[in-house]
């Protein structure tokens, strides 16, 4: 459940008409996508499909769902994708938490790896969205223990029209020592790579 409303909160939306309501995920991330699929057709009892669609010629996955509780259930205990669900704020199981930043970070978080003009290996860990809730989201981090840099407002690049959008710098040696993680293996692989590059060793 933690899961499923971090990525929602991140890429997936919810949509109604008079007669359907509906649960959207697109990612290039078919292992994200496949992971909600199991999650939401199990928990429904359903068999809802992963289909294929290639905007720009970019080969995507989306998961659709037609459930009203589901529906009612994400935009309720978000307000709308306003706010970060009280049963993750308020629990006093980190697991829960962890589970929900993985959501969050498989989405619209980032980490990336490269040489810098030293020839050292450089690696960072960031997060980018537009939404309100952004702060609780540093305040969440916060408290697990990680490490966070001030948000910053991104530049505008297609329309001063285009919403506020806020990015993040996150401490990846706290993220790790607090076991925080991708569910997403592309970036989870990364991760591992900066471990093992930092001589990283659990304790």
């Amino acid at each position: 459940k933690a899961y499923l409303f971090g990525v929602y909160l991140g890429d997936g939306c919810c949509s109604k008409t008079e007669k359907q309501y509906t649960f959207n995920l697109v990612s290039g991330d078919e292992d994200v996508v496949k992971l909600i699929q199991k999650i939401v057709n199990y928990n429904l009892n359903k068999k809802y499909p992963i289909t294929h669609i290639y905007p720009n010629k970019t080969k995507l996955y989306r998961y659709r769902s037609w459930n009203k509780i589901l529906y009612e259930t994400l935009i309720s205990e978000t307000n709308n994708k306003s706010k970060i669900p009280e049963f993750v704020v308020n629990s006093s199981n980190n697991k829960i938490k962890k589970e929900f930043v993985a959501g969050l970070m498989d989405t619209d978080g980032y980490i990336s790896h490269g040489i810098n003009k030293f020839g050292w290996q450089r690696f960072s860990l960031g997060f980018i969205n537009s939404a309100k809730w952004i702060d609780q989201f540093i305040g969440l981090l916060q408290e697990i223990g990680v490490k966070v840099g001030r948000k910053v407002l991104k530049k505008k690049y297609r329309s001063l029209k285009e919403k506020d959008c806020y990015q993040i710098n996150i401490n990846l040696r706290s993220f790790v020592d607090k076991g925080l993680y991708f569910n997403c293996k592309r970036k989870q692989k990364l991760l591992e790579k900066y471990k093992v590059n930092v001589k990283y060793q659990s304790y």
